[in-house]
C-alpha cells in the first residue's frame, strides 16, 4: 500500500465529506459537556480540576469554560478542597446525573444508528481500527511526553 496516496485520499475525502464527517467525528468523540457528564458520572466521588481536565483530554482554558457553563447549568458544584484549597473538587448535581443518563442515551441511539447502517462487519471494523487507531495516538503522546 503506498500510504501517501492513502493519505491524499483521505484528505480528498475529508474535503468532500467535511460535515458529514464532523458529525461522525462528533458522534465518536463526543467532546464537549455529553463527555464531561459521562465522565463525571462514571466517578463514584467527586474529582479534582486537573483529574478533570486530563480524563477529557483537553486544554485547561476549554475546561475552565466547560466548568462555568456546567456550573451555571446547575449540573456540577465545585468546592474548594479541604486539605488543599488551591484544588477544586468537582461532582454532579441530581440535574447533572440525569443530563449524564440522558447523553449516555442520546450518544448510544447515536453511535446504534451508525452501527447498524454500516452493517455487522463494517461496524466491527470501525470499532477495531478506532481502538487501533487510539493505541497508536497515545503511544505517540506518551513517546513525545518524554
Amino acid at each position: 500500500m503506498n500510504y501517501h496516496e492513502a493519505a491524499e485520499e483521505l484528505i480528498r475525502t475529508q474535503m468532500m465529506y467535511s460535515k458529514q464527517l464532523c458529525k461522525i467525528a462528533d458522534i465518536i468523540s463526543s467532546r464537549g459537556e455529553d463527555l464531561a457528564l459521562l465522565v463525571l458520572h462514571d466517578r463514584d466521588d467527586s474529582v479534582y480540576a486537573g483529574e478533570f481536565t486530563t480524563a477529557l483530554g483537553l486544554t485547561t482554558g476549554r475546561v475552565a469554560n466547560l466548568l462555568k457553563q456546567m456550573e451555571r447549568k446547575g449540573d456540577i458544584t465545585r468546592v474548594p478542597d479541604t486539605e488543599d484549597r488551591r484544588k477544586t473538587r468537582i461532582s454532579l448535581t441530581e440535574t447533572g446525573v440525569r443530563r449524564a443518563h440522558e447523553a449516555y442515551d442520546r450518544m448510544l441511539k447515536d453511535y446504534v444508528w451508525l452501527l447498524e447502517g454500516l452493517g455487522e462487519q463494517d461496524s466491527q471494523q470501525l470499532i477495531r481500527v478506532l481502538k487501533q487507531g487510539a493505541e497508536l495516538l497515545h503511544q505517540h503522546e506518551t513517546l513525545f511526553e518524554k
